[in-house]
Protein backbone atom coordinates (compact mmCIF):
# COMPACT_ATOMS: atom_id res chain seq x y z
CA UNK A 1 0.00 0.00 0.00
CA UNK A 2 2.97 2.07 0.84
CA UNK A 3 4.80 2.01 -2.55
CA UNK A 4 0.57 2.29 -4.40
CA UNK A 5 0.48 5.48 -2.16
CA UNK A 6 3.63 7.25 -2.43
CA UNK A 7 2.41 6.82 -6.45
CA UNK A 8 -0.80 8.36 -6.20
CA UNK A 9 0.01 11.44 -3.98
CA UNK A 10 3.30 11.84 -6.59
CA UNK A 11 1.25 11.47 -9.55
CA UNK A 12 -2.20 13.29 -8.22
CA UNK A 13 -0.48 16.11 -7.16
CA UNK A 14 -3.54 18.36 -9.34
CA UNK A 15 -5.87 15.86 -7.73
CA UNK A 16 -9.23 18.01 -7.54
CA UNK A 17 -12.14 19.09 -5.31
CA UNK A 18 -13.67 22.14 -5.02
CA UNK A 19 -15.47 24.54 -2.88
CA UNK A 20 -17.37 27.86 -3.91
CA UNK A 21 -15.03 30.66 -4.05
CA UNK A 22 -16.10 33.72 -2.53
CA UNK A 23 -14.41 35.80 -5.16
CA UNK A 24 -16.60 34.89 -7.72
CA UNK A 25 -19.89 37.34 -5.85
CA UNK A 26 -20.10 40.17 -8.24
CA UNK A 27 -19.49 43.45 -8.17
CA UNK A 28 -23.06 44.55 -7.95
CA UNK A 29 -24.13 41.99 -5.41
CA UNK A 30 -21.44 43.16 -3.37
CA UNK A 31 -22.88 46.93 -3.08
CA UNK A 32 -20.17 48.12 -5.70
CA UNK A 33 -20.69 50.35 -8.66
CA UNK A 34 -21.29 47.49 -11.73
CA UNK A 35 -19.25 49.03 -14.75
CA UNK A 36 -19.36 47.00 -18.48
CA UNK A 37 -15.79 46.02 -17.71
CA UNK A 38 -16.21 44.30 -14.39
CA UNK A 39 -19.34 42.61 -14.88
CA UNK A 40 -17.53 40.99 -18.00
CA UNK A 41 -14.26 40.40 -15.80
CA UNK A 42 -17.24 39.55 -13.25
CA UNK A 43 -18.62 36.97 -16.28
CA UNK A 44 -15.30 35.60 -17.40
CA UNK A 45 -14.23 34.47 -13.50
CA UNK A 46 -18.00 32.60 -13.21
CA UNK A 47 -17.04 31.22 -16.09
CA UNK A 48 -13.52 29.47 -15.48
CA UNK A 49 -15.28 28.91 -11.80
CA UNK A 50 -17.74 26.49 -13.46
CA UNK A 51 -14.98 24.77 -15.95
CA UNK A 52 -13.40 23.64 -12.91
CA UNK A 53 -16.51 23.02 -11.09
CA UNK A 54 -17.41 20.48 -14.01
CA UNK A 55 -13.84 18.96 -13.87
CA UNK A 56 -14.09 18.63 -10.37
CA UNK A 57 -17.60 16.70 -10.64
CA UNK A 58 -15.86 14.44 -13.40
CA UNK A 59 -13.39 13.40 -11.31
CA UNK A 60 -15.44 12.54 -8.49
CA UNK A 61 -17.75 10.21 -10.94
CA UNK A 62 -14.11 7.99 -10.85
CA UNK A 63 -14.35 8.17 -14.51
CA UNK A 64 -10.98 8.45 -16.31
CA UNK A 65 -12.28 9.26 -19.62
CA UNK A 66 -15.08 11.92 -18.15
CA UNK A 67 -11.98 13.61 -16.38
CA UNK A 68 -9.93 13.73 -19.40
CA UNK A 69 -12.66 15.34 -21.35
CA UNK A 70 -13.01 18.38 -19.66
CA UNK A 71 -9.68 19.03 -20.33
CA UNK A 72 -8.59 20.73 -24.12
CA UNK A 73 -7.25 18.62 -26.97
CA UNK A 74 -3.77 19.87 -26.22
CA UNK A 75 -4.10 21.05 -22.61
CA UNK A 76 -0.57 20.71 -20.77
CA UNK A 77 -0.19 19.49 -16.81
CA UNK A 78 2.70 20.76 -14.99
CA UNK A 79 2.78 18.23 -11.65
CA UNK A 80 5.85 18.35 -9.91
CA UNK A 81 8.73 17.95 -12.59
CA UNK A 82 6.32 15.58 -14.64
CA UNK A 83 5.02 17.06 -17.41
CA UNK A 84 1.57 15.64 -20.06
CA UNK A 85 0.18 17.27 -23.14
CA UNK A 86 -2.81 16.25 -24.44
CA UNK A 87 -5.71 13.66 -23.32
CA UNK A 88 -3.48 10.48 -24.33
CA UNK A 89 -0.62 11.83 -21.75
CA UNK A 90 -3.02 13.46 -19.56
CA UNK A 91 -4.70 9.94 -19.10
CA UNK A 92 -1.57 8.40 -18.40
CA UNK A 93 -0.33 11.03 -15.80
CA UNK A 94 -3.58 10.60 -13.96
CA UNK A 95 -4.52 6.63 -14.62
CA UNK A 96 -3.55 5.90 -10.40
CA UNK A 97 -5.72 8.43 -9.64
CA UNK A 98 -8.70 6.69 -10.56
CA UNK A 99 -7.19 3.13 -9.01
CA UNK A 100 -9.09 1.70 -6.25
CA UNK A 101 -7.64 2.68 -2.84
CA UNK A 102 -6.67 6.08 -4.44
CA UNK A 103 -7.03 8.78 -1.69
CA UNK A 104 -10.21 11.39 -1.86
CA UNK A 105 -9.56 15.09 -1.44
CA UNK A 106 -10.52 17.74 0.78
CA UNK A 107 -9.86 21.43 -0.33
CA UNK A 108 -8.28 24.10 2.29
CA UNK A 109 -8.42 27.47 0.16
CA UNK A 110 -9.95 28.49 -3.46
CA UNK A 111 -9.78 31.26 -5.33
CA UNK A 112 -8.92 33.31 -8.50
CA UNK A 113 -5.37 33.78 -9.93
CA UNK A 114 -4.75 36.42 -12.16
CA UNK A 115 -5.07 34.33 -15.03
CA UNK A 116 -7.57 31.32 -13.52
CA UNK A 117 -8.36 29.61 -10.64
CA UNK A 118 -6.50 28.03 -7.40
CA UNK A 119 -7.54 25.39 -5.55
CA UNK A 120 -5.45 23.98 -2.40
CA UNK A 121 -6.47 20.38 -1.40
CA UNK A 122 -5.40 17.99 1.00
CA UNK A 123 -5.41 14.15 0.61
CA UNK A 124 -7.44 11.71 2.53
CA UNK A 125 -7.31 7.96 2.42
CA UNK A 126 -9.66 5.30 3.25
CA UNK A 127 -8.32 4.55 7.25
CA UNK A 128 -9.39 8.37 7.75
CA UNK A 129 -5.25 9.28 7.45
CA UNK A 130 -4.57 12.37 6.04
CA UNK A 131 -2.12 14.03 3.76
CA UNK A 132 -1.41 17.61 2.84
CA UNK A 133 -1.44 19.23 0.89
CA UNK A 134 -1.15 20.16 -3.30
CA UNK A 135 -1.74 23.72 -4.74
CA UNK A 136 -2.97 23.87 -8.48
CA UNK A 137 -3.59 27.09 -10.76
CA UNK A 138 -5.99 26.48 -13.22
CA UNK A 139 -6.26 28.50 -16.89
CA UNK A 140 -9.73 27.64 -18.72
CA UNK A 141 -10.18 28.20 -22.30
CA UNK A 142 -13.33 28.01 -24.23
CA UNK A 143 -14.72 25.94 -21.40
CA UNK A 144 -12.00 23.55 -20.54
CA UNK A 145 -8.91 23.47 -18.52
CA UNK A 146 -6.55 24.30 -20.96
CA UNK A 147 -3.22 24.34 -18.69
CA UNK A 148 -2.42 23.08 -15.05
CA UNK A 149 0.11 23.67 -13.04
CA UNK A 150 0.41 21.86 -9.66
CA UNK A 151 2.82 21.29 -6.50
CA UNK A 152 2.76 19.24 -3.69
Amino acid sequence: MTVLRTGIIGLAAAMLCWSPIAGAQSSAESGAGNTPASADADRAGAAKAAAVQRHVDAYRTGSLDRFVATFTADARVEANGMVATGHREIRALYALNFALGAPAIRVTESGFTSTGVFLSVGYVFENGEEMCCSYSEYEVSDGKIALLRSSG
